[in-house]
C-alpha cells in the first residue's frame, strides 16, 4: 500500500513540477519588459536566445515525465511538439503586452531548444534502459 502511496506522490509532484516550470515560462515571457540593469544586459544579447535552454529543459521535463514503457521516440517527439506549441503560443500572447513583440527568431529558438531538449531526454532514457538491463 505504501509503495503505491509512495508512487502517487512521485507522479504528482513530477507533474507539478513541470507545470511550475511551464507558469514560469509564462511569466517570463509575459511580464512587462522593465530598464533595470539586468534587464538591459538581457536585452544586449537577445532575449529570443534565453528561449534556447528555456524550451530545453521544458521537452526535456516532458519526455521524461509523459509515457511509460521504451516507446521513447514517441515521448521525445510528443514533448518536442507540446514544447514547442507552448513557445509559439506565448511568443503569439506576447502582442498583447506592451513591452514584448511577436518575434520570429523567438519561434526559432523555441523549436531548436526544444528539439535540443527532446533528443537529450531521449538520450538519457535510453541509457536507462542499458544501464537497467546490464543490472538486471
Amino acid at each position: 500500500m505504501w509503495s503505491s502511496l509512495r508512487g502517487a506522490w512521485k507522479l504528482w509532484g513530477s507533474w507539478c513540477t513541470v507545470i511550475a516550470y511551464a507558469g514560469f515560462l509564462a511569466y517570463m515571457s509575459l511580464r512587462r519588459f522593465g530598464d533595470s540593469p539586468i534587464e538591459r544586459a538581457i536585452d544586449g544579447v537577445g532575449r529570443a536566445y534565453f528561449h534556447l535552454p528555456a524550451y530545453a529543459a521544458l521537452a526535456g521535463l516532458l519526455a521524461l515525465r509523459v509515457g511509460s514503457g521504451r516507446a521513447w521516440g514517441r515521448r521525445a517527439a510528443f514533448a518536442f511538439l507540446v514544447a514547442t506549441a507552448y513557445g509559439w503560443l506565448l511568443e503569439v500572447a506576447q502582442m498583447a503586452t506592451p513591452t514584448r513583440s511577436f518575434n520570429l527568431r523567438g519561434l526559432a529558438f523555441d523549436a531548436a531548444g526544444a528539439a535540443a531538449g527532446a533528443m537529450a531526454a531521449f538520450a538519457v532514457l535510453v541509457l536507462w534502459e542499458k544501464r537497467s538491463r546490464r543490472g538486471s
